[in-house]
């Protein structure tokens, strides 16, 4: 899936930039933002151009910015796998309700590939907003899996998780 740039609602989605590093190192710098994420927090903006550079060069897994005119908001992660495609949501920190406003549509775009069926996300059992925001965008809780995810800033243990997803009929 190409994506440049598209818009959803008041929102402008494309493609991760080097440009975005500085966006990228403050959130994932903030030990509230990347509490319940699979990454550890940040300590410096070069350990974030690396993850940006990653995440460019990637063909799987990628990341998208999503802005409000000029403002950064957080970034979408998603990685598509045969007839699925997995979905990661992280907001800057401010509490905007982007999540929730732009994954609607978001979700609406990445099934109008007519390869993809279903779209999934993972979240703690304890990340309640998170949680919220998968079943506003419509997402069905299908399970808790035991054990199932690190959370570098949470524990050295793998931790519970809650899977959602949304399927094509």
């Amino acid at each position: 899936m190409q994506m440049k740039i598209a818009q959803m609602g008041r929102f402008t989605i494309r493609d991760v930039a080097i440009s975005d590093t500085d966006y990228v190192f403050h959130m994932f710098s903030n030990p509230e933002t990347v509490r319940y994420m699979g990454l550890r927090k940040l300590d410096n903006v070069m350990e974030a151009l690396q993850l940006v550079e990653r995440y460019m060069r990637s063909r799987d897994a990628r990341w998208l910015a999503v802005c409000d005119g000029p403002k950064f908001l957080g970034l979408v992660g998603f990685e598509v796998k045969g007839h699925s495609a997995t979905l990661t949501i992280a907001s800057n920190g401010v509490r905007q309700g982007f999540g929730r406003e732009f994954s609607v549509p978001f979700v609406k775009w990445v099934m109008s590939y007519p390869n993809i069926w279903r779209v999934w996300a993972i979240c703690h059992v304890d990340n309640l907003p998170v949680q919220r925001v998968l079943k506003r965008m419509g997402a069905e809780r299908e399970g808790r899996l035991r054990r199932f995810e690190m959370f570098p800033n949470l524990s050295r243990e793998p931790q519970d998780v809650y899977m959602y997803s949304i399927v094509r009929s």
